[in-house]
């Protein structure tokens, strides 16, 4: 069995799928795992007590993480053994030895999203999975040196997974080479009205600070973003709408997404993932804030977060 763990958005949903298709030409089983940063950690858990002595692990698409990787490398047994982590995100060099040690095999490299990494290692030739790896990276690097209309149909893609269009389905039709269904039409059509106005109830929740960290004075905008949101959906609304340097949405359950907008402001990102559990790449990344939060209760949560980057 191969277990396969990877995030939920254009990219990591074509890990999902380009190790399904490396799995089906093995003739090896699989079982999917869709995850965040808040989630992995206890799906790792409870597998690393469960798993076969011949089953293997793929993680993909999840970013180093003070907590993920001490949660990770204390798990049971030869279970960080089984494991093949490849990414992208931010990793620092003392992480990489100390992980990579104790993995069967750890591949990070920042100028590649994660779906091209596993197409070269384990589908190479495969041109349906250079496709999917075309679109995952259209949309994860939002355009850059993607073909002309790669970014705008990878987002139609994105809009697909975040409607709730069960996931199973979206992997397997991927792995088939099917990157468009009248389904998928249907989905994203319906999705339009309702992320149009999830947007709209995320910006009456917005509330602007100015901070001074360093030296390095920044105008952030925070927001509590509704469960219909995708994070790039929210951060790049939140960008051209607040004009502000920093932008954090936080859902419900805690999770975080932030964007800065240059790396004169790198110096409130590693706040955010010090104090927060967070990593990320380049410009943007993701952390956790340790409880549920309400609408109502939202705005104690931001003068939380902002109290923390500015200790």
């Amino acid at each position: 069995m191969l277990h396969i763990f990877a995030h939920v958005d254009v990219d990591g949903m074509v890990c999902h799928a380009i190790a399904e298709m490396w799995a089906r030409e093995s003739g090896i089983a699989t079982q999917h795992y869709y995850v965040d940063y808040q989630r992995i950690s206890i799906a790792l858990r409870k597998l690393s007590k469960a798993i076969g002595p011949e089953d293997e692990v793929i993680i993909a698409d999840i970013g180093y993480s003070k907590n993920l990787v001490d949660s990770f490398l204390g798990q049971h047994g030869d279970f960080a053994s089984k494991v093949s982590w490849f990414d992208h995100h931010r990793w620092d060099e003392e992480a990489l030895t100390k992980v990579g040690s104790a993995l069967r095999k750890l591949i990070v490299n920042e100028k590649l999203c994660a779906s091209e990494i596993l197409q070269k290692k384990l589908l190479p030739e495969s041109e349906i999975a250079k496709q999917l790896a075309r679109l995952a990276r259209a949309h994860d690097f939002s355009g850059k040196g993607s073909r002309q209309g790669d970014f705008d149909f990878a987002c139609r893609v994105q809009d697909v997974i975040t409607s709730g269009y069960p996931k199973e389905m979206i992997v397997n039709q991927l792995a088939e080479g099917i990157v468009w269904s009248a389904n998928f039409d249907i989905a994203y059509k319906q999705y339009q009205v309702i992320k149009a106005d999830a947007l709209r109830r995320m910006n009456e929740t917005v509330e602007k600070y100015c901070i001074s960290i360093d030296g390095v004075v920044a105008n952030v905008a925070l927001a509590f973003a509704l469960d219909a949101l995708e994070a790039k959906d929210a951060k790049r609304y939140l960008l051209k709408e607040s004009k502000c340097d920093v932008v954090i949405a936080v859902w419900s359950d805690g999770r975080i997404a932030y964007e800065i907008v240059s790396e004169k402001f790198t110096v409130i990102s590693r706040k955010i993932n010090d104090n927060f559990k967070g990593g990320g790449r380049g410009l943007v990344g993701g952390a956790t804030y340790p409880q549920r939060i309400t609408l109502e209760k939202r705005t104690q949560c931001f003068d939380e977060i902002i109290k923390a980057l500015e200790e």
